[in-house]
């Protein structure tokens, strides 16, 4: 394989989620098992194409459905209602400022990186309000994600791996038509080409199946608007929240 040929390869195995899989350095059809002479001959045995790679690759393991959350799923919380409270998210705030709160898909969705991407710069200009994210990745993969999306700036980023936040907020395992409408993909490849958002590596302990959502809490912990994302692309506006809090 050519130079160019690899990194084309490394490319499309990054958008497609699957860039922590190495290529194998040999050509598998010919000794690279083997210690072969300078003209790469040896004793003509096949070379494992997937010796370098991890398994499960993040990318395979975020298909599969997660253990079940360290909590039950509580129905979605409704407009007017008391925002529930956890020693990870409390309401009232301490500093009194009412909140904006978004529930990740996953580190690495396009339209995750999308919706994290907004309420970021709206974060800058509404510094009246706290804005949170809520991850259920691994601390180390929720670094990384953010590392590699420029950083939280006003952002909070809070990480709930076991997932005891979604399910206080009613968000819980999505079905077959939520994750695999065939609109998602057309809308992410119009995301990558229009906006240059392509995504990023699936993050470790991410789940392609977790439901995502939002939600904006005054200042006296009510729950002013919000609720689970209808759809995997659906675009969330954050305006709205802030309208909804009177800023």
């Amino acid at each position: 394989m050519s130079f160019l040929n690899k990194i084309g390869t490394k490319i499309a195995l990054q958008r497609a989620g699957l860039g922590n899989i190495s290529l194998p350095k040999d050509n598998p059809f010919g000794g690279g098992n083997t210690k072969g002479g300078a003209d790469g001959t040896g004793d003509g045995g096949f070379a494992n194409p997937f010796a370098n790679m991890q398994w499960p690759p993040k990318a395979f393991s975020s298909w599969q459905a997660p253990p079940p959350a360290t909590s039950p799923v509580r129905e979605p919380p409704i407009i007017g209602e008391r925002a529930q409270s956890h020693p990870k998210l409390k309401f009232p705030t301490v500093d009194g400022r009412p909140v904006v709160v978004l529930f990740l898909r996953y580190c690495g969705c396009p339209f995750t990186e999308k919706l994290f991407l907004n309420m970021r710069s709206l974060a800058n200009r509404h510094t009246s309000i706290h804005f949170i994210a809520i991850s259920h990745c691994t601390q180390q993969a929720t670094d990384e994600w953010l590392r590699k999306v420029g950083g939280g700036w006003n952002v909070d980023v809070v990480v709930d791996q076991n997932r005891e936040l979604y399910s206080l907020w009613g968000l819980g395992i999505s079905n077959w038509g939520h994750l695999l409408n065939p609109r998602n993909g057309y809308n992410q490849v119009l995301l990558g080409k229009n906006e240059g958002v392509w995504g990023q590596a699936v993050g470790e302990g991410g789940c392609r199946w977790q439901t995502g959502g939002a939600y904006a809490i005054d200042e006296r912990g009510l729950v002013k608007w919000g609720g689970p994302m209808a759809s995997v692309d659906q675009a969330i506006d954050f305006e709205e929240a802030c309208k909804a809090l009177g800023r």
